[in-house]
């Protein structure tokens, strides 16, 4: 067993502990913000987090490896909902080292058969949540294979390029549901989708009041990218789930930091910058299904932390396009 290690003394630790689920409407605005505090973690895990004054006193702190987190912002590793993995190998691994560094800890990493296989096979700073693209013909072997080995956590969906018998098929096979559409939606479609037990469902266009209520009713997360910020508002004040991905590689550009893609949601989406990163931290672990080992700091859950050179977390939106990620934390250890 490793010595202890403890972040000491974080102008402002934002736990985003509380809720065990995505947080919707003004739940997004609280960080669970505290002043001077530590988090204190062990074999790579999180043991305790609190005030300074209490968790630098505990008996296990006593013996600990200590980093001085004075004056920067401690918070959970940014969870990117959205990455299309280019389709270069060499590219692929550089870019991301890149969103890792800028603060993506966690990425749901979507591409065909092929690169996610190549993915697989190799190491990567951040965690990946492989998301098989699945195309209108696609290779029923191959995606069980991709099933059985680990590397299609999601099965990414055009909804209108497949039969309602292969939908049904599609969500037999164990693998969540990401769902969007590539045409111009009818007006039933989020219902359809999650008639067809979608868990992630693609916001790409305006949603209908009528829409955003079933999104409301539903334990699905709408994933949003900064493309389509300005239907986030929206989403939110009618009680919808939301999450925010990088977009990365898709459509309409994208970025392949979330510290950007946060600014961004934020300035174009008329967001608080606390609901960008509620929507980039917790609420993305819940789209990703990882949300009871990353997303937030409390103990049991994995020690992927970010500090930041900021003093306020609300400066963030001062430095689009700059990183602003001090140390990064993955799995308790200390990346540089």
């Amino acid at each position: 067993m490793h010595r202890p290690l403890l972040l000491r003394g974080a102008r402002q630790l934002l736990t985003l502990r509380g809720s065990a689920g995505p947080r919707r409407g003004e739940a997004c605005l609280d960080l669970g913000v505290i002043n001077d505090g530590s988090v204190l973690i062990r074999d790579g895990r999180i043991l305790n987090v609190g005030p300074s004054r209490r968790v630098d006193n505990l008996a296990e702190a006593r013996n600990a490896v200590v980093h001085e987190c004075g004056g920067t912002v401690v918070m959970p590793s940014f969870i990117d909902a959205q990455f299309a993995v280019p389709s270069n190998a060499a590219f692929v691994r550089r870019i991301l080292d890149l969103a890792f560094f800028h603060g993506s800890g966690t990425i749901a990493a979507v591409a065909p058969y092929s690169p996610l296989r190549a993915l697989s096979q190799g190491k990567s700073r951040p965690q990946l949540i492989s998301t098989l693209e699945l195309e209108k013909n696609f290779d029923e072997p191959q995606l069980l294979r991709a099933i059985r080995r680990d590397f299609a956590a999601f099965l990414r969906v055009d909804l209108h390029a497949h039969t309602r018998d292969v939908l049904r098929h599609l969500r037999r096979l164990g693998a969540a549901l990401r769902i969007y559409t590539s045409v111009l939606p009818n007006p039933d479609w989020i219902g359809l989708a999650l008639a067809y037990g979608a868990a992630v469902i693609e916001i790409s266009r305006p949603a209908d009041p009528a829409q955003i209520a079933l999104l409301a009713e539903a334990a699905a997360c709408a994933v949003v990218t900064p493309a389509a910020a300005a239907f986030v508002r929206a989403l939110l004040d009618g009680g919808a789930a939301v999450a925010l991905g990088s977009g990365f590689s898709t459509t309409g550009g994208g970025t392949c930091s979330m510290q950007t893609a946060a600014v961004l949601a934020a300035r174009d989406g008329g967001l608080d910058i606390a609901e960008a990163i509620t929507l980039s931290t917790l609420n993305a672990a819940c789209a990703l299904g990882v949300a009871s080992r990353r997303g937030s700091l409390e103990a049991g859950k994995e020690a992927d932390i970010l500090a930041l050179h900021l003093s306020d977390y609300r400066d963030l939106g001062d430095f689009t396009g700059v990183n602003v990620v001090s140390k990064c934390f993955r799995a308790g250890t200390l990346v540089s």
